[in-house]
């Protein structure tokens, strides 16, 4: 069975999700790597992190520095929140300064929180007084790195294809497709305008891994496809092979994810009768969100009155990028009982968590299948294998005191088989560095 590992001393971009980890893992909805493209040079994001524990939700900007730093870092942070309207901020750096109180205090006016963990193991004690919720796990934090890891490889493979295949429209089209849903739309302020415009993009590119599996085996990427080729369909979820499809599903979800955060913000936003700018939300009365779809509306509605509806950004992030979008059956009590710990949601109230992704972006045969003739499975469909690798990983850490897959009591003639498969995916991917 393959394997990885975490590097020992993460640095650069593994030590904003070595930090990002620790954020998500206490309850926050993380957002990474937002560039500014008109500003590419001078404003890139590292993390954005929303608490959704506080009423409106409290918004900081995260800086991570693994290198040398001073006090232009610190004005340029204080520049960006200026630049955002995000009123908090939060600086780590893994190298120490003589006179780190002076360079404290000097933070603090500015409103941003000086963070210095020159020893990493000491990581999770020194951060947890800026995360409200401090019941961090180890294990949540390694599998959050996993996580970013795949979607940083995933990202980074895109671009080589796109370079290596020119002639093709799917690999532009994707990339120019995850950057409006991570970075290009962040930057508008007006909450509404913000959903219409993420909606709209999600418009602009309907079934889009549909669109690309057939440009893939030689037909036009411009012409309307309901469903993946067969053929290809299989390659992806019974051969489980690294192919563009697990990148394109990834950012269809992606998009999901955006447009139904976004949704939730403008709910709980307009609930609060805020009608100025604030922390980063501007909402206008005289904007409003009639170019969204009829079903889409009402679903948000229907949502809305969820008992926890509050939560759902947290709960769809863990949902999908670390239990991999799949409900293991032999252990259903003890998953909902897990997802309820990780995002806030009661157990009673998991199944209307499942049930508003199908709620707010309907589907006709629905998002979930049954795998139980073969696999004691619930998984979403047109679902990146590389995540559900991920998910699979967790449960062998958390379900086993062996840490082996083999040592889940699993029933079904394939599960244990369909678990291993998408792990040797994962593996693939993290190994992967074009």
């Amino acid at each position: 069975m393959a394997s990885v590992s975490l590097p020992d001393l993460p640095k650069g971009k593994e030590l904003e999700e070595y930090i990002s980890a620790f954020f998500q893992s206490g309850g926050n909805y993380i957002e990474r790597n937002i560039i500014e493209r008109e500003l590419e040079e001078v404003l890139e994001l590292d993390i954005i992190a929303t608490d959704y524990s506080l009423s409106p939700p409290e918004i900081k900007l995260l800086e991570v520095k693994s290198g040398d730093w001073g006090f232009s870092d610190l004005f340029k942070v204080r520049g960006w929140m200026d630049y955002l309207n995000i009123s908090k901020g939060v600086f780590v750096a893994s190298k120490e300064k003589s006179n780190v109180d002076f360079f404290q205090k000097k933070a603090k006016g500015l409103n941003i929180d000086l963070v210095l963990i020159p020893n990493l193991s000491k990581s999770k004690e020194t951060l947890s007084e800026h995360i409200s919720n401090r019941n961090i796990e180890d294990v949540d934090i390694s599998i959050w790195r996993f996580s970013y890891w795949i979607e940083r490889n995933l990202l980074k493979h895109l671009k080589h294809k796109k370079k290596s295949h020119p002639d093709r429209k799917c690999f532009k089209a994707l990339e120019d497709y995850y950057f409006e849903v991570n970075s290009g739309i962040f930057f508008e302020e007006n909450i509404v305008l913000k959903l219409v415009k993420l909606y709209s993009t999600f418009q602009k590119f309907p079934r889009i891994s549909a669109k690309c599996g057939n440009e893939l085996i030689g037909n036009a990427f411009d012409d309307e496809y309901d469903a993946l080729p067969k053929e290809l369909y299989n390659d992806t979820y019974y051969n489980c092979s690294y192919n563009d499809v697990q990148i394109s599903t990834f950012i269809e979800h992606r998009a999901r994810l955006a447009i139904f955060k976004n949704a939730i913000d403008y709910k709980l936003y307009r609930d609060t009768g805020i009608e100025s700018k604030t922390e980063n939300i501007k909402i206008l009365g005289n904007v409003s969100l009639m170019d969204l779809p009829l079903s889409f509306k009402e679903g948000l509605d229907t949502i809305s009155k969820h008992k926890h509806f509050d939560k759902y950004p947290i709960f769809w992030q863990w949902f999908m990028w670390i239990f991999g979008g799949f409900i293991l059956k032999d252990y259903e009590e003890k998953e909902y009982e897990l997802l309820s710990q990780k995002t806030g949601i009661s157990v009673a109230e998991i199944l209307n968590a499942l049930d508003s992704y199908q709620i707010l972006f309907p589907r006709d045969d629905g998002w979930f299948m049954d795998l139980s003739q073969t696999s004691n499975i619930k998984m979403m469909k047109m679902f990146p294998v590389p995540f559900m690798g991920v998910g699979a990983n967790y449960r062998r850490l958390l379900y086993t005191k062996s840490g082996k897959f083999k040592d889940l009591k699993l029933t079904g003639m394939h599960t244990l088989d369909d678990l291993i498969k998408w792990n040797n995916l994962t593996v693939k991917v993290l190994q992967n560095d074009k």
